[in-house]
């Protein structure tokens, strides 16, 4: 875990120290690092035959983990919009025109149907990328053409992924314009899709009890960040909870773009947010802009990068409780 922090946050500190230069390679050496970590993660499922007999157990667990945990933060958040916007009647805000649903943004603004979900599902791209090369290595494993691969393969790719997040981090300037855009009582959400999260994973360890409530605090607290967290937990408690891990976090995802519509009407904006997790303030934000609204957009930002910012630091929390 030492290991980790030092290598996250020192090159945050390089890049905060390089802010005034953006170094645009680091992001085009982050997607690369991340396919290499999860071929590598793949060929180690398929070489364990006893893993790759469970992949159906592991992913009916990874699919209730979603559920569960998706529907403690839609209620969550949904009390938590009614405490912001309606508490004391001191602001009123209309879900109609906070979650247009149709081809109409918050603003009143006509919008191109065909752009607008072009823009959501493309989003998607990444997460099937990801899933494509853990199914490649996968095969590669199950084949036993994996076995040239160097040891330290994968422990190299970590340590240039969390490079290349350290360095993002450092250099990422939104939070603060995401800050003065928003409300004050809105900077609590993150803290709202946090204890939600943590709720429901420990709920799913009420049903599932092969693994313990922390290992299941620590899958949880991914929040959507498939590449990093999936990685770590492999890394500290095996491929098993690492697999499970990786499609949790792919599941949440692809749940808070594809149900954004259905996720806001019956639960508010605040709650495709909560369910988004981490990747709020990426992957995710055109379903929030077109589906939420345009004014929940800066929120969302800070609450994608505030709860990824929290990822490297209680994932291997909980693994090593």
């Amino acid at each position: 875990m030492l290991n980790v922090l030092i290598a996250l946050w020192g090159s945050a500190l390089i890049g905060w120290s390089l802010r005034k230069w953006p170094q645009k390679w680091v992001g085009k050496l982050l997607p690369l690092a991340i396919w290499l970590m999860l071929f590598f993660i793949g060929i180690e499922v398929g070489k364990n035959e006893i893993l790759t007999s469970q992949l159906g157990n592991l992913g009916a667990q990874a699919f209730a983990v979603t559920l569960i945990c998706s529907l403690t933060c839609a209620l969550a958040s949904w009390a938590f919009y009614e405490f912001v916007y309606c508490a004391g009647n001191k602001v009123q805000v209309s879900r109609k025109t906070s979650a247009p649903m149709g081809d109409v943004n918050a603003d009143g603004h006509k919008l191109n149907p065909k752009k607008s979900r072009l823009r959501i599902f493309s989003s998607m791209k990444d997460s099937m990328i990801i899933v494509l090369f853990f199914i490649l290595g996968w095969i590669t494993g199950a084949l036993g053409w994996g076995n040239g691969i160097p040891e330290h393969a994968t422990l190299f790719c970590l340590y240039v992924l969390l490079f290349c997040v350290g360095f993002g981090l450092g250099q990422n300037r939104e939070l603060k314009k995401s800050l003065k855009a928003s409300k004050k009582r809105l900077l609590f959400m993150p803290l709202v899709t946090i204890l939600a999260t943590w709720l429901g994973s420990a709920l799913t360890a009420l049903l599932f009890h092969d693994y313990s409530l922390t290992d299941w605090l620590a899958v949880g607290s991914g929040f959507g960040y498939y590449s990093l967290s999936s990685i770590l937990i492999t890394d500290m408690k095996g491929a098993e909870l690492g697999t499970i891990a990786l499609m949790y976090n792919v599941m949440r995802e692809l749940a808070a773009i594809i149900m954004a519509p259905f996720i806001v009407k019956w639960a508010g904006p605040l709650a495709v947010i909560s369910i988004g997790g981490a990747t709020t303030a990426d992957t995710t934000l055109p379903a929030v802009s077109r589906y939420a609204g345009k004014e929940f957009v800066p929120i969302s930002i800070f609450h994608g990068i505030l709860v990824d910012f929290t990822v490297p630091f209680l994932v291997p929390f909980f693994c090593a409780l």
